[in-house]
């Protein structure tokens, strides 16, 4: 029950940071707490993604997946008109959509190849430091309590950081963003290689093919917002969602499941220390805008510099390591702030209401900040 590291969270983030420290030749424990059956959504996979997979040495399982070219993205955004950005003129030719619970299932047990140990349907029960400045973790796995000690702790528990917030750390959150989705089959999707994103005065709407003749479609919108006008509910979900006229003429086939309702926030995680031997990968040290067409490259970009962190971490090398970490994180988190703010602005059609208002008087703070 000893480990170099322990990674609570089999995501992305935490899969690929598993499994480059298993190549690394350190004991890795990768906690999950589902069994990977639930439905994941985040399917659309920028063209960046590639040379991070052939690095991580994936490239082969990946193909496996029989994943769907994208070609670009469609944007009905501060006009009716669509416009179109290719992603053709990437140096990587494409991106990819794919079934997102066989993707995160894939690095998971790429990371069980290289040598760590996966741990399914296990739930962290509590966490705290050692006396020798080891990490005591309980886990619970079927009722059964299970201790183990890790010298290293990574977080990669998403949005909601649980681990970090279990040994002190902050959330700075900067919007209450969700994505209510709904599946779809049995839809022709050999024409349709393309995000279209389309904006609506309840936020914006997102679609893309899903291999095996399936279809995302999903309003972002704000939780408190969801909550009010009752989004979750399947008859209000296709009254807004007739009113995307382009979503809605190219979405039309069986309901596989949906609405469901995801977090979708961006969020920045803060430490109060850079001591103890712990760090935040992923969505869980810095969660972005869905409208950046990034999550994916960003969790697998933390990976390898969490990665990295751990080693240095695990050679004594605390402070400084996690402070340069730290630093690179705070500079993406400012720029993407910035990004977000400018994207959104372009947007004027439904500034009185509530969810683009919100987003102007974000424009016009970031604005003021930077004077």
């Amino acid at each position: 029950m000893e480990f170099d590291v322990a990674v609570v969270g089999a995501g992305p983030a935490g899969a690929a940071a598993a499994r480059r420290l298993a190549q690394h030749g350190r004991r890795v424990v990768l906690v999950e707490r589902s069994r990977f059956e639930a439905p994941r959504v985040g399917e659309s996979l920028a063209p960046a993604t590639q040379p991070l997979l052939v690095e991580l040495g994936v490239w082969p399982q990946f193909m496996a997946l029989s994943p769907l070219a994208s070609y670009g993205t469609r944007s009905v955004w501060g006009s009716a008109e669509a416009q179109e950005h290719s992603h053709l003129i990437n140096p990587y030719g494409c991106g990819w959509h794919v079934d997102r619970l066989a993707f995160d299932r894939m690095l998971a047990e790429a990371a069980v190849m290289a040598g760590a140990e996966l741990r399914c349907g296990t739930a962290l029960a509590s966490c705290e430091a050692a006396d020798d400045g080891r990490w005591l973790l309980r886990l619970n796995h079927a009722g059964d309590p299970t201790p183990l000690r890790a010298r290293v702790l990574i977080d990669a528990t998403g949005r909601a950081a649980h681990l970090a917030r279990w040994v002190g750390a902050q959330r700075i959150v900067f919007d209450r963003l969700v994505g209510v989705a709904t599946l779809f089959g049995d839809i022709d999707t050999s024409r349709e290689g393309y995000i279209l994103v389309e904006t609506t005065p309840d936020g914006w709407w997102y679609s893309a093919p899903v291999p095996q003749d399936r279809m995302m479609a999903m309003l972002m919108t704000d939780g408190d917002l969801c909550g009010r006008a009752s989004l979750s509910a399947r008859i209000r979900w296709r009254q807004l969602f007739a009113c995307a006229p382009k979503t809605f003429a190219r979405v039309s086939g069986t309901v596989l499941w949906g609405p469901r309702v995801f977090s979708s926030l961006s969020q920045r995680l803060r430490r109060s220390e850079f001591d103890a031997r712990w760090i935040a990968v992923g969505d869980a040290a810095l969660a972005v805008d869905p409208i950046s067409g990034s999550g994916v490259v960003r969790a697998l970009r933390s990976a390898r510099a969490g990665a990295e962190t751990a080693l240095a971490l695990l050679d004594g090398k605390t402070r400084h390591a996690i402070e340069a970490y730290e630093a690179d994180r705070d500079f993406e988190c400012t720029t993407y702030l910035h990004e977000r703010a400018q994207y959104y602005g372009v947007e004027q059609r439904w500034r009185e209401s509530p969810f683009w208002h919100r987003r102007a008087a974000a424009l016009t703070e970031m604005a003021a900040s930077s004077q």
